[in-house]
Parts: structure tokens; sequence; C-alpha cells
């Protein structure tokens, strides 16, 4: 039987002659047959917009999570070993835990590639007008100056990919923070000519740019430049901090409008005059994500076994589906833990509406005992009868505005659904103006800008005198939790500090000393002898930057990546280079 199965596959062989030798290909889709017309291109740049999402949703904890980790915000409250608490011990060029910072660096560097197929095929096409190959260009130089500016203040001195590599390429070098700075800055200056005004939602609009080129300016100290920027933005006309009621509950008195502004049916309405850029991820579609998974990141494990207890030292809580503590709170495990600093510090003012603990903040005094089992079944939990350290993980407030995305995947037990989410809104806009009016000493118009932000939350304005870089990142924090990218923020201002020789910071000792460390340090938990799970809470100046992944660093065996100062391999490094050419 073995020996006629073979023998007529040879006959079927041999009766085609050899055109059974010749490749068919499955698909013509290559880059030289795809990236001919601006529908080719426009397809790519659909996979950066996704791109732009990377920060944003699943896998959990998020790259933004790994933010809130390193800044001032929060700390990473699982307790099992490889949970990110220890920096001195588990942030290691090679390997960082379960809190991935190198998903990060691979993710911005595959973004990069991609727009550099762009930016380096954009003269192949037929053009219909020079209008779409500028646009289609400015876009291009939009998405690699975005994760250009994250990577530097992620890992400070990288390699600067300038163009599209068809070969493999083991010999790079990095390059100077600095060095790319200057070049993606010159890069959104081309784009914001010719970004479109006006764009769908999830596409790259001008606004955006000028936004980003905002941000580019700050981070080179030139303040002037990233005034205007901010200025035509806030002075388009297009764009308002939106103060009156609208969207899905524009009806519901129980809501107001900072409620509105974070409903996820309303971040892409076309009246939502606060919104720049909104990335996509509507459940079902196609490309959607795996969801936010806000509540299972940001919001406390109050349905925990060992931590909470009623008196009688029943289990207080459960997280059953369909249970209408479930339905309201969402199934939170906790994965972050705020710290003090965002949880009571920065809010003073009783009247801001980012903290009204009737519709938007969900207060620790709405938890109550929700299992039947219980006889305090339905009154409010009562600490004092739990773990004496459950305050850490299970029990503490949280923005509910905000953080509550429903989830058609489990809606009987939501983790935080498909949701549009922010990237760049007008709100950060006049907090990026009003640090730039700091830095060159018009706290009058700072305030003024920040006041704008503050008015809308019904907050009492804040005066001249008042107004500090502190100041300005408690705003940040009130307005911008779970949006910004916190440590890329916190970073880029102690480099700022360091370049400028501004309060006692220098860039000659910048790893030893700078503002980043001495702000985690006096927010957060970290260094107070802390222990939590396995791991005490610790961190060094030198994590102002995260280690280079040395797999980067091994591979690259032509040319030298560099490690930053205070992981091992730094006796290798070589001096950055500090020009760009068309051949890197």
């Amino acid at each position: 039987m073995k020996s006629t199965i073979v023998l007529l596959s040879l006959l079927v062989f041999c009766s085609c002659g050899k055109s059974w030798l010749t490749p068919k290909p499955l698909s013509f889709f290559t880059p030289e047959s795809v990236f001919v017309d601006k529908a080719g291109m426009d397809g790519l740049l659909l996979t950066l917009r996704r791109d732009l999402r990377n920060d944003f949703y699943a896998p959990s904890p998020t790259n933004l999570a790994h933010e809130y980790i390193s800044s001032d915000l929060a700390v990473a409250a699982e307790t099992a070993a490889a949970t990110t608490q220890n920096f001195d011990r588990q942030v290691v060029p090679t390997g960082t835990g379960s809190s991935d910072f190198f998903r990060s660096w691979t993710q911005a560097f595959q973004a990069i590639k991609n727009a550099n197929i762009v930016i380096s095929r954009i003269d192949i096409p037929d053009w219909d007008a020079d209008n779409d190959k500028n646009e289609v260009l400015a876009e291009g130089f939009f998405h690699r100056a975005y994760w250009y500016y994250r990577l530097v203040h992620q890992f400070g001195d990288v390699p600067f990919i300038n163009k599209e590599h068809v070969a493999p390429k083991m010999d790079f070098y990095t390059h100077s923070r600095k060095t790319i700075l200057a070049k993606i800055q010159a890069d959104m200056e081309f784009a914001v000519q010719w970004l479109p005004e006006i764009v769908e939602p999830g596409k790259v609009n001008r606004a955006a740019g000028l936004h980003l080129l905002t941000k580019i300016c700050l981070a080179n100290s030139a303040f002037v430049q990233a005034i205007d920027a901010a200025s035509a933005v806030i002075n388009n006309g297009r764009y308002k901090l939106m103060t009156q009621r609208f969207g899905i509950v524009a009806g519901d008195s129980r809501f107001n409008v900072i409620w509105d502004l974070h409903q996820k049916e309303n971040k892409s309405l076309s009246n939502n005059t606060e919104a720049i850029l909104v990335v996509q991820d509507k459940y079902g579609f196609p490309g959607s994500t795996n969801g936010t998974q806000t509540l299972r990141q940001y919001t406390p494990w109050w349905s925990n076994n060992t931590y909470l207890k009623d008196p009688d030292g029943r289990r207080a809580c459960i997280d059953t589906r369909g249970n209408w503590q479930v339905l309201a709170f969402g199934r939170g495990v906790g994965q972050l833990r705020p710290s003090n600093y965002y949880q009571y510090t920065i809010w003073k003012d009783i009247s801001d509406l980012r903290h009204d603990t009737d519709t938007n903040w969900m207060p620790v005094s709405k938890i109550r005992y929700n299992n039947p089992a219980s006889k305090y079944y339905g009154q409010v939990l009562d600490i004092r009868y739990s773990n004496p350290q459950d305050t850490f993980r299970a029990y503490y407030g949280w923005p509910h505005y905000k953080l509550y995305v429903s989830d058609e995947r489990v809606p009987d037990q939501p983790i935080g659904g498909n949701a549009d989410w922010y990237v760049f809104r007008l709100a950060e806009t006049y907090l990026l103006r009003a640090e730039a009016y700091h830095w060159v000493g018009e706290n009058q118009k700072a305030a003024e800008d920040i006041n704008k932000v503050r008015q809308r939350a019904k907050a009492s304005p804040v005066s001249p005198s008042e107004i500090s870089i502190a100041y300005i990142l408690d705003e940040r924090a009130r307005e911008l939790y779970a949006e910004e990218p916190r440590k890329t923020e916190l970073t880029r201002i102690s480099f700022i500090m360091a370049d400028n020789n501004r309060n006692g910071y220098a860039i000659g000792n910048f790893s030893t000393k700078n503002f980043w460390y001495d702000r985690v340090l006096a927010t957060n938990f970290y260094n107070t002898g802390l222990q939590w799970g396995l791991n005490e809470y610790k961190m060094s100046p030198f994590h102002v930057l995260w280690p280079v992944p040395q797999n980067a660093i091994d591979s690259n065996t032509g040319g030298r990546i560099n490690q930053n100062a205070g992981y091992p391999g730094t006796e290798k490094n070589v001096l950055p280079l500090t020009e760009i050419t068309d051949q890197q």
C-alpha cells in the first residue's frame, strides 16, 4: 500500500514536468506591490494609529501602568515574587519581573520601523497631489517622533533609526538624547504644516501634531516655541474645554460634565471639542483589543477573601457574577496601589468635581458587606475587623468616572472593557502651556491656564504666587490620571532642570541626583521600609532611566548600544552619536 502511494505521488509530479518546482506565492502583498499609492500608505498609517493603543490596553499591567509604578502616583500591589517593587534588585538589563518595561522598548521600535517605511518610501507612489504626499509624510514623522519622545524619557540615549532597513542590520550606535530631540523637533515643525486640521476620529490631525511639538519643545528647553505651539491649538477656535453637559447621559442630573467627558461613548463624539487625539477600540470591531482592563488594574481588590473580613471573621465581600456590588464597582484586583499623595494630598479642595464623592470619586465608605452569609450584609464595611494591612491593596478610593468601563465581554463581572481612550486632549495642552510659561517666569499667565482647567472642575483658582513645578504636577495628577505617561513627563521635567542647572540639579550627576528620584521618594512608598508580599519597595536615583534590554545590546554585534548609568555593562559604553545621517 505504501509503495502504491509513493508511486502515485511520483507520477503526479512527473506528469507536470518541472513546473511544480516553480514557487507559487500565496499572495503578492509585498512592500514593493503595496506601498505604491496613497491607499497602500494609508493601510500602514492605520497600523501606526493602532500602535498608539499599546500604552492603554491589555495585557495588564499595561505599559501605562509601568509608567505609574515608576512615578509618584502608584506602586505595583500584587504579592507575587516577580511583581516589580524592589527596583534595586528587579529592574536589571536581563529582566524586570512581571512589570515588563522592555515591552515599551520593543513596541516603540516596532512602531518606528513602520513609520520609517512610510518615510523612506514616500517618493515611490505616483501621488495625485503634493498635498497628499506631504500629509502622509507628516503623519509618518508624527508617529516616529511620538515614540522617540517616549523612548528618550524612558531609556535616555538610544539608537535613532532614520530609514527603513530592508536587510539585517547589527551595527547600530546610540545617539544622544539631545540629538534625537533636535531631530524630532525639526520633523514635527515640518509635519504641523501639512497635517490636516479636520480628520475622522482616531486619525492624526494638526492639533495633535502641535500638542506633541509642544512636549518636544519643552524637552528641548525651547520654552517660547512650546508656548507658540500650544497657543496654536488653544487659539484655533475648533477646540474648547467641555464645560456643558453632553453625550450619552447628558440628561441625567445625577452626573456632571466631568463624568460626561470620560464616558467611552462620548470620547469620539463630534461635539466633544476637547478631544485632540483619541485611539479607537470598540468591542466586536475588527482589530479590537482585549480591553482597557482599567478596573482590574487601578481599582482595589475589595472582594479579596484573605484581606477583608466582617466583625465575625467571615468573608466581607464576594465577586460572584451579577452581584450588585460587582456590577457597580467592577472586579478590581488592585494591580496598582495609588500613593497616598494621589489618594489624599492633592485633594484639599472639597469643591473639586474630580474628587466629588457623590458622583465621580468612589470613596471606601461606599464599599459594603455584600456576602449574603454575613449578618452585616448591606452595611458599610468596617476596616477595623480586617487584616491590618489590607488598606494597601483591597481598600482605597478611586476615580470611578474615569476607570469604570463597561465590559461587553463579561458584562456581569466587568474588569474594564473596550473603549476609545484619550491620547491628547485640550486640558493637557493648557497645562503644558502653563508649564512653559512657568519656565520663562510668567506665573500670571501660567495661573490663568491652570485656572481654565480648575474652573471647569469647579475648583478654587490658584494664584500666581502658588505656581511651581510641584503644583503643575499636582494638577496634572488631578486631571490626567490614567491618561498621561507619568514617568515620561517626570523624567522630561527632570532633564529640563538638569540641563538648565535649576533647583540644584545638573546633567553631570544626573544618575545620582535628579528631580524624579527626589519627588518619588517625597510622595510614594519607596525607600520607607515598607514590604509587601516578598518584596520591599526600593529604588535608586539611576532608575530615572530604565535599563536598556541586554538582548538588544548583545545582538547588535557590529556596533554599540550603550547601557544607562547604574546598570551592569556601562564600562563598554562609547560616546553617543551627535549627528543623524540618512544611512542610520
